[in-house]
């Protein structure tokens, strides 16, 4: 019986300690590859899969971080945040960016992508700062043209057209051309012409009823303005001759509120005929933009980017 349980025993123990060492069916560890990673991460970002793209990026950096492709890699998810329209977080990854020691290709894009960033989100004099200190870094020379053009663009936006002007005319004299600077030039000469509305001018011509919209080309709206003021004053009028006081007060209160309504319509009516104009002038203007080209250095050659604004 002691017998039969010692090789029991025996039997088990040899079981336990012969088991195979080796992967089953021969399978061998997964590695990551740094190209391969690389390339499924830019896969994911062409395709449009900007969340993918994030989280593929992030792992590359996080596993590779001395690879030679890492800054570009950053820049990519900063160009994914972007593409997807979360500019605030964009920023966030281009301001690191614009922070790094070295002078590159890349840290110049993030100046101009943080820019663009800012004034997706509105913050028009934040772009116009983002730029000008790119320019403060002395970079090669054809970064501050691009500079300058993006810069017109920014003052065109805000219909400060002079400014405009001197931003464009600050590229360098080779490279205006390249830029349309000679078109723009002249067309943003024509911005002497727009027929604008003085708001208190209209305010004063509205002392007669219609005439403030009148002078902002509302035939219409002056031709209202004026009947319906005139007759409630003449309503008001004969109230009161007629001794009926009570009548004419209520009937001179209406008219006070389309009276006064009156003036502010036309001080209103001249701010948005003003509006109308640069908004003309401006796609105007648009019509003379160019897409930009910037290159990047990337592994075994380099990244030609195409810059198009919508």
């Amino acid at each position: 019986m002691n017998l039969t349980r010692f090789l029991y025993f025996s039997a088990i123990v040899a079981m336990i300690f012969s088991g195979p060492s080796a992967p089953a069916h021969g399978s061998e560890p997964l590695t990551i590859d740094a190209d391969a990673q690389y390339r499924y991460a830019r896969s994911r970002f062409d395709a449009g899969a900007h969340d993918e793209a994030i989280a593929e990026f992030s792992r590359f950096i996080h596993f590779f971080p001395s690879d030679r492709r890492v800054v570009e890699a950053q820049h990519q998810i900063g160009m994914a945040h972007f593409n997807a329209g979360r500019y605030a977080a964009a920023a966030t990854v281009f301001q690191a960016r614009t922070q790094d020691v070295t002078d590159s290709p890349w840290k110049h894009e993030a100046f101009f992508m943080l820019s663009r960033c800012h004034a997706r989100q509105g913050m028009i004099e934040q772009a116009i700062l983002d730029l000008h200190n790119l320019i403060a870094l002395s970079p090669p020379a054809d970064v501050v043209d691009r500079a300058h053009y993006e810069l017109g663009w920014l003052h065109v936006d805000q219909g400060r057209w002079r400014l405009a002007g001197e931003a464009f005319d600050r590229i360098r004299p080779v490279s205006q051309d390249r830029f349309g600077v000679p078109g723009l030039e002249s067309t943003l000469a024509e911005s002497d012409r727009i027929a604008f509305r003085d708001p208190t001018t209209a305010g004063m011509l509205s002392i007669v009823p219609g005439g403030g919209q009148l002078y902002c080309g509302r035939a219409q709206d002056a031709l209202i303005a004026f009947l319906l003021n005139t007759g409630l004053i003449w309503a008001a009028w004969e109230a009161f001759d007629n001794d009926q006081v009570a009548l004419g007060g209520v009937i001179s209160f209406v008219e006070f509120g389309f009276y006064a309504g009156n003036i502010f319509g036309a001080v209103s009516g001249a701010h948005k005929f003003n509006r109308d104009r640069a908004i003309e002038f401006r796609q105007h203007i648009y019509q003379q933009q160019r897409p930009l080209l910037s290159v990047a250095p990337t592994s075994g050659g380099a990244r030609i980017c195409l810059h198009v604004d919508f």
